[in-house]
């Protein structure tokens, strides 16, 4: 039955997903990001999708399966990080500058402006958090801000973007969200470990 699920009603649900995803979220962040690129190959829309699509059937599948498939976890993170270097320095707009209004986000945000950029920020860097579990708290905050310091002055550098406090803040923010989520489900899982241990 399982198996039934994954290779039908799984890749389905995938597309929709993504699908959902795109429209709802994906779409702004790209526009507001590489907006000449965008407008100039339509067919970028279905290769995200299609790219959204099969990262959701991958964690699906081990989510299902309850094991860590190997090979699905490094193809999964080599489209991640394929994309995300893509959209962190495939912009076209030649834009040098510094920025250190770190809050500035914050007040077009309560005002309803610029929400999924803000979001996007913090949850397209989870998945890094997730890597870094088994560092101490101290050591993957350092590495976050290392780490993020050096994206947003690679970017200066290139002029595919402003070295931005603002960013730097959120991005670091979506790492360690990551690394927090990833070292409770760690202790859940090892509470329920020693649990079964104890009654048996």
């Amino acid at each position: 039955m399982k198996k039934i699920l994954i290779f039908t009603v799984l890749p389905v649900t995938s597309v929709l997903l993504a699908v959902f995803l795109y429209f709802h979220f994906f779409e702004g962040w790209m526009y507001f990001y590489l907006n000449q690129l965008m407008q100039n190959y339509s067919f970028i829309d279905y290769i995200t999708i299609a790219i959204t699509a099969a990262l959701v059937y991958f964690a699906a599948v081990q989510i299902m399966s309850l094991e860590l498939n190997l090979k699905l976890l490094v193809i999964s993170y080599l489209i991640y990080f394929g994309c995300l270097i893509f959209l962190l320095f495939a912009k076209d707009s030649h834009a040098r500058g510094v920025s250190f209004d770190t809050f500035s986000f914050i007040e077009p945000f309560l005002a309803g402006n610029l929400r999924v950029i803000t979001i996007g920020n913090i949850v397209a860097f989870i998945p890094i958090g997730f890597l870094m579990w088994k560092l101490k708290g101290y050591q993957a905050f350092g590495l976050a801000v290392t780490l993020i310091i050096g994206v947003e002055s690679t970017q200066y550098y290139l002029a595919v973007g402003y070295f931005d406090t603002g960013d730097i803040f959120l991005n670091v923010c979506g790492i360690m969200t990551g690394y927090l989520m990833i070292r409770l489900a760690n202790f859940i899982i090892s509470s329920k470990k020693n649990t079964n241990k104890s009654t048996s």
